[in-house]
C-alpha cells in the first residue's frame, strides 16, 4: 500500500513539473520573454495613452522604426495584427534576450542585420507605445493633442 502511495505521488509530481514547464514554454513562444507573464486585458483605445505612447515612441523608437516603412528596424504599424500584446510589450522591454533566444526575434536580427538595443523604458512606457501602435492601426492616423 506504501509502495503505490508513493508511486502515485511521483506520478503525479513529474505530470505536474512537465505541465508547468510545457505551459512555461508555450507562453513563451507566444508571448516573449520579458516581465510580462499574464495574458493582457484590452479595453476600448485610450486616446490619451496613445498621444503619451506617440510621444514616447517619437524619443525611443523612430531614429530605428517607423509605423509604415522600414529604417533600419521593422515597420511597425502591423505589429498589432501579428503579434500579442504581451510579445510586444515583452519585446520592448527585453529586446536582448528576445533577439538572442525566441525565434522571431532570431529572424527579425537576421533579417534587419541590426539586434534591438534596450532603452531603458519601463513597463508603462511600452504599455502606451503599445497603445499607440493600437490607435494608429485603428485609425490610420497620430492621436490629436
Amino acid at each position: 500500500m506504501k509502495k503505490s502511495f508513493h508511486f502515485l505521488l511521483s506520478v503525479i509530481i513529474i505530470i505536474g513539473i512537465t505541465a508547468c514547464g510545457n505551459s512555461d514554454e508555450q507562453w513563451v513562444e507566444e508571448h516573449g520573454y520579458g516581465p510580462i507573464t499574464d495574458k493582457l486585458e484590452l479595453s476600448e483605445i485610450d486616446s490619451d495613452l496613445a498621444l503619451q505612447g506617440k510621444q514616447i515612441f517619437d524619443s525611443y523608437c523612430a531614429a530605428c522604426h517607423a509605423l509604415n516603412s522600414q529604417i533600419s528596424g521593422p515597420a511597425l504599424r502591423r505589429v498589432v495584427d501579428k503579434r500579442t500584446p504581451e510579445f510586444v510589450i515583452n519585446y520592448t522591454l527585453n529586446p536582448r534576450e528576445n533577439s538572442e533566444n525566441h525565434p522571431i526575434g532570431q529572424e527579425l536580427s537576421e533579417q534587419y542585420s541590426a539586434m534591438m538595443f534596450d532603452t531603458g523604458i519601463d513597463k508603462e512606457e511600452a504599455i502606451a507605445i503599445y497603445e499607440y501602435m493600437r490607435y494608429y492601426n485603428e485609425h490610420r492616423a497620430d492621436p490629436e493633442e
